[in-house]
């Protein structure tokens, strides 16, 4: 007795597939807290700097941090804040430290001290050059798990 394996399907699985379909929700929760995770510390790369870093002056100090973390290599990032706190002070915005506002944005109590750069005109990869506003300010963030993930632009100089 010969069987054809292109026309003999009895021998075929059919129907759900759970081990194949439990190990892709698996991988997917995975990967997403991989990525929130991930957010966090881009968080911190983009506007953590806490001591201030030194520099003669604040658009020398935007030029250095911009090139530094990465923010001029595709594009130079047109705006960008950095705040001088503790990581610890920037948490608490996302407990007690802050005042929900809606969704998963927070308001800070208290104010910070910020420096904003921005992208001069003409500005391009290689040569990205920046102004400096400075300012104590409060600030608001989106938290995921308790953490600050973004910075709002609302109450910046």
């Amino acid at each position: 007795c010969r069987v054809d394996p292109v026309t003999d399907t009895a021998m075929a699985p059919r129907g759900p597939r759970p081990l194949l379909f439990l190990t892709l929700i698996l991988l997917a929760a995975g990967l997403a807290q991989l990525s929130e995770g991930a957010s966090y510390r881009q968080f911190v790369t983009r506007h953590f700097d806490s001591p201030k870093t030194n520099a003669a002056n604040d658009r020398l100090y935007c030029n250095l941090l911009m090139q530094r973390r990465g923010l001029t290599r595709v594009f130079c990032k047109r705006r960008n804040t950095f705040i001088h706190a503790p990581a610890g002070q920037l948490q608490a915005i996302c407990a007690r430290g802050g005042t929900h506002v809606r969704l998963n944005l927070y308001d800070s109590l208290k104010s910070f001290n910020v420096t904003t750069c921005r992208a001069l005109p003409r500005s391009r990869p290689g040569h990205c050059r920046y102004r400096a506003a400075i300012g104590n300010t409060k600030i608001r963030v989106a938290c995921f798990q308790g953490l600050p993930v973004h910075l709002e632009p609302t109450y910046l100089p």
